[in-house]
């Protein structure tokens, strides 16, 4: 016996599926798949995992025979059982989704804010007099404007980041969403888009009152950001409310993006003869995808990153707020020209 008979000796006799192990294991339901089938073989901390979940020695789960050993019933899954969310998923999505609608909301919201304390939506400047800089006279909006942005950030940073080490940490998640569930949130989400309807219309209809009949241009403004930040706040939940419950996306996507950077890890360490591409025809386009993907996540976080910058340069009147936008846009440019050669 080898090691891909004792685990599929292990996992059949504890009634246990590839997805619920592979939810165990933080691994694609591939993975378990190409274990047992003994096409791939794991690296020693999953062993020492897979040791911990079946209660056994790793030397007999490696090269002994496992299949002679008794199961304890209590190990036994209940035939019938209904899938769970042992690995937090959908506790994760809603915090995800409260995240990156807050990154949008915040940034519209502090705009709102912005143009409702500027001096030229509480005095009329007389004809003769000059006209000082728009920017100059913003005293309490400034500071609230840049605060927004750089919230805007911290949440994007703070999404993206918890995103990527849970996809990471869990590949492959069984549905576990039942009827009830996905009724009571198409109607939360719909509610949300009620909302998100409702206050896009009062945002229009209350900056055109206002910068029209009133003359009110800052007022007007300052309206459409601030009921703007509600439609946009609740559209932007209700998407991703209503996008966690596609699990079988999610996994797809884990899976062709594991597979993309294992063909990148591959297809990097090649032989000169490139035997192995030959064998394998899917490899350097996996590969590119993969290279490709990284690239554009740097230049964008490139982009961001000097955008923001220049930014609050301007938002502090200061001239030379073009420097880091010219700077952002070649370093973007230098990134998505050398790394896929660096990558490759």
């Amino acid at each position: 016996m080898g090691f891909s008979e004792n685990l599929y000796h292990l996992r059949s006799s504890r009634n246990m599926t590839q997805e619920q192990l592979a939810m165990l294991m933080g691994v694609s339901r591939q993975a378990i798949s190409k274990w047992e089938s003994g096409r791939a073989y794991p690296e020693m901390t999953k062993l020492v995992r897979l040791c911990g979940i079946f209660e056994c020695d790793l030397n007999d789960l490696v090269r002994g025979d496992m299949t002679e050993i008794e199961v304890r019933p209590a190990l036994v899954i209940p035939g019938g059982a209904l899938p769970t969310d042992v690995c937090g998923y959908d506790r994760h999505m809603r915090t995800r989704a409260l995240l990156v609608a807050s990154a949008i909301g915040v940034p519209l919201l502090s705009i709102a804010v912005f143009f409702g304390t500027s001096p030229t939506s509480l005095v009329v400047i007389d004809a003769g007099e000059p006209v000082p800089s728009f920017l100059s006279r913003c005293t309490y909006g400034l500071p609230v404007l840049v605060v927004g942005l750089l919230t805007a950030l911290l949440l994007t940073t703070v999404a993206v980041y918890r995103h990527l080490g849970f996809r990471g940490r869990y590949p492959y998640v069984e549905d576990f969403y039942t009827d009830e569930q996905r009724k009571a949130t198409s109607a939360l989400v719909h509610r949300a888009r009620v909302v998100a309807g409702v206050s896009g219309a009062i945002a229009l209809v209350a900056c055109g009152i206002k910068a029209g009949p009133l003359f009110h241009v800052s007022g007007g403004l300052c309206s459409l950001f601030a009921w703007g930040a509600v439609a946009a706040w609740s559209s932007v939940w209700a998407a991703l409310m209503q996008a966690r419950l596609n699990v079988a996306r999610y996994n797809e996507r884990n899976a062709a993006s594991i597979d993309e950077r294992e063909a990148a890890e591959a297809y990097a360490s090649l032989p000169d003869t490139h035997e192995l591409v030959a064998a394998n025809p899917e490899m350097p386009r996996l590969a590119q995808a993969w290279v490709k993907r990284r690239t554009a996540a740097v230049c964008i976080a490139i982009l961001a990153a000097f955008g923001l910058l220049g930014a609050v340069l301007l938002a502090l009147d200061l001239g030379i707020f073009f420097i880091p936008l010219m700077v952002g846009t070649v370093l973007a440019m230098l990134a998505g020209l050398f790394l896929p050669y660096v990558n490759s």
